[in-house]
C-alpha cells in the first residue's frame, strides 16, 4: 500500500496484519480523494479506526494542514507511527490511542471540530451508522463532511443537519459521503464566509 499523491507520493506504508486489520484498496482511496478534490487543501481531518493511518496521511500529502488520528490496537498503532515517521508527518499530525466512537464523544463534549471525518471501522459492525448518528445529534457541528467506508450503505441519521450527498460502491465496499446543510443554525455558506 503506498501513498497516491501528494508530496509523499509513491511512499510505502506498513499495515498491520491479522483478520481484523483490512487496507483500504488503492482504488477506492483515490476515488474518495478525487472526489473531495480541493476540499483537502488547508483542511483539519479526523481519521477514525485509523489503521495504518493511510487516510489521514493521503490527506496531509495533498496539502491538509493537520490530521488527528484514532485507534486502538498497540501493534497497528505502531505501524501507524512508522508511517508517519517515514512521510515526516510527525508534526502535522497527533495520535490518539483508543477506542474510536468514545473518543468522538469526547471530542464532541470538549467542542472540538474538523473539517473531514473519515470513518472505516471493522465491515461487520454497524459503526458508521453511530458515529453519523453520534455527528447529527451534536449540540454544534464537529464537521463539514463526513465520509464513511463500510461492508453496507450507512443510513442517513434523522434530526440534525448531517446529510447523505453521494453513495459509491466497489465490490463489497461502500463508501457514503455526508455533509452539513446550510439550514443548520448559525451556519455559515461559503459565500458568507469570503
Amino acid at each position: 500500500m503506498r501513498v497516491i499523491a501528494g508530496r509523499c507520493r509513491g511512499t510505502a506504508l506498513r499495515c498491520g496484519r491479522g483478520p481484523q486489520f483490512r487496507p483500504t484498496a488503492q482504488v477506492v482511496r483515490g476515488s474518495i480523494f478525487d472526489t473531495l478534490g480541493e476540499q483537502i487543501s488547508g483542511a483539519t481531518v479526523l481519521d477514525l479506526f485509523a489503521g495504518s493511518g493511510a487516510f489521514g496521511i493521503e490527506a496531509l500529502s495533498r496539502g491538509a494542514a493537520r490530521a488527528v488520528f484514532v485507534e486502538q490496537d498497540l501493534a497497528i498503532l505502531r505501524a501507524l507511527r512508522a508511517n508517519l515517521e517515514r512521510c515526516r508527518l510527525g508534526g502535522q499530525a497527533t495520535v490518539i490511542r483508543g477506542d474510536a466512537v468514545r473518543r468522538l464523544a469526547r471530542m464532541i463534549g470538549a467542542r472540538e471540530s474538523f473539517d473531514i471525518v473519515f470513518a472505516d471501522p471493522p465491515y461487520a459492525s454497524r459503526l458508521c451508522d453511530e458515529v453519523a448518528a453520534m455527528l447529527a445529534a451534536a449540540p454544534r457541528r464537529v464537521c463539514r463532511l463526513l465520509v464513511t467506508e463500510s461492508g453496507a450503505e450507512v443510513g442517513e441519521p434523522e434530526g440534525g443537519a448531517l446529510r447523505k450527498t453521494r453513495t459509491k460502491k466497489f465490490g463489497q465496499t461502500v463508501i457514503t459521503y455526508f455533509e452539513f446543510g446550510r439550514d443548520e443554525p448559525g451556519a455559515k455558506s461559503a459565500e458568507e464566509k469570503r
